[in-house]
């Protein structure tokens, strides 16, 4: 009974007094869907299905070529492909009239304020030599990891969940905080300042706890920033929040150089990790995000095959992680096994963004629900389907949108809640269960 006392306690402290969450009457138009729907033309699942049977008849011939530029040219060809099915995925979803978006609805807006708020960072971007915050850090690698911390000013006046930001589609051509996400400032320090600052403020905050997020695929450094930001206000943190960027394009089609990408940029988060290993926390909590789960999750296996710790890693949670469910059960899992921390993974079968990587690679994804429940041996598995609205990115980024995913977070953050402790509905059969969200 005291467990569901302090959970109530925590959602409604989470919420706001209130607020509930409930479904618009008519259907919305989600935001990225709003371009896509003035420009789309009709027949997409036609032109779908033509592009699967090109693809898989190239396919087909590849698989019988050796070597050689006959190979190479029908490689490229089945890159044009994939590109064209990775935006008819997307098209296809905005076409559909039954989605409607998740509203957080209130008696009243608090005051029109806004506050700011600081996170900490480590990335290895190279800077571009601009000084305006959006293009401070570009989309190459450095050779070493820069430090810094950036300052994002949040209305007051917003929903759990919401990032607001300003919209051509409504006439808003600069950033309003009373009204908007705005990323203020940049602030570069040198890996001695950093450590010493972010101790500090490690020391100095209510549960001497870091909070670390590591973004995907589709990223720049100021989306990093931004959502980095919002997920310790909506969260109410009581530490010191970071977050790790790696040189993603920032781009839809960049999904292959950010593969590669995030490959090369393991050793950059290793030497991040021995860093927060020295940083003091009494508590420290990975939020890894879509492909960024493949860096956290690699480097943490070899990390810990080396006998590598960090001090006080008490929760990993892997969001919508954009991995192999096949590699991520033979050549990951088994080197997780030595770490002693909680896990957690959610899912869910209306993140568009994995369905697509799912065309690119053939095989099935962790973070996607689509065809099954997936459940994997020390982590706890949540189906976040029914809660994982589809406002931005696709339904993939229902982490930082979904107020009950946020609430879950906060229950297994602050009071240490497992699954069946935070009294989340259980489905499938022993051994391969995992707990719903609803």
């Amino acid at each position: 009974m005291r467990s569901l006392v302090l959970s109530a306690a925590i959602a409604a402290f989470l919420l706001g007094a209130g607020y509930s969450s409930a479904q618009d009457s008519t259907p919305a138009i989600s935001a990225p869907c709003i371009e896509i729907k003035a420009s789309a033309n009709t027949n997409i699942e036609d032109k779908r299905k033509s592009l699967n049977d090109e693809a898989g008849d190239i396919k087909a011939q590849i698989a019988n070529l050796p070597d050689g530029k006959e190979k190479t040219a029908l490689d490229q060809r089945l890159r044009r492909i994939q590109e064209k099915l990775l935006d008819l995925v997307f098209e296809l979803e905005c076409d559909r009239s039954d989605l409607t978006i998740q509203v957080l609805r209130g008696p009243n807006d608090p005051p029109t304020q806004w506050i700011e708020l600081t996170t900490y960072f480590a990335t290895n971007r190279k800077s571009t030599g601009n000084s305006a915050p959006e293009d401070f850090f570009g989309t190459e690698r450095a050779g070493d990891n820069q430090y810094g911390k950036t300052i994002v000013s949040i209305p007051t006046a917003r929903k759990l969940g919401d990032m607001n930001l300003p919209s051509v589609w409504r006439l808003e051509l600069s950033p309003d905080p009373t009204k908007h996400f705005v990323f203020k400032q940049v602030v570069p320090l040198d890996a001695t300042n950093a450590v010493s600052e972010i101790s500090k403020a490690i020391s100095q905050s209510k549960k001497s706890s870091l909070l670390i997020f590591v973004h995907g695929y589709n990223v720049s450094f100021e989306g990093a920033a931004l959502r980095t930001a919002q997920l310790a206000h909506d969260l109410s943190f009581p530490g010191a929040a970071m977050f790790f960027s790696w040189p993603s394009m920032g781009t839809t089609k960049g999904y292959w150089r950010d593969e590669e990408t995030v490959q090369l940029s393991e050793a950059a988060f290793d030497a991040f990790l021995d860093k927060v290993a020295g940083l003091g926390a009494s508590e420290v909590y990975i939020v890894a995000h879509s492909m960024g789960n493949r860096l956290v999750t690699t480097v943490l296996r070899d990390r810990a095959s080396k006998g590598k710790t960090i001090p006080n890693l008490r929760e990993l949670m892997l969001a919508a992680p954009d991995i192999n469910a096949d590699i991520f059960r033979e050549k990951i899992l088994p080197g997780l096994a030595a770490l002693d921390v909680h896990r957690t993974i959610y899912a869910s079968s209306s993140d568009v963004a994995l369905r697509a990587s799912k065309v690119v690679h053939d095989y099935r994804r962790v973070g996607e629900t689509d065809g099954g429940v997936l459940t994997f041996n020390g982590f706890e598995t949540i189906d976040a389907t029914a809660v994982a609205p589809i406002i931005r990115a696709f339904g993939h980024s229902y982490v930082v949108d979904s107020a009950k995913v946020l609430g879950d977070i906060a229950d297994t953050l602050y009071l240490h809640f497992n699954a069946d402790q935070r009294s989340l509905p259980k489905d499938g059969t022993p051994p391969a269960q995992w707990w719903v969200l609803k």
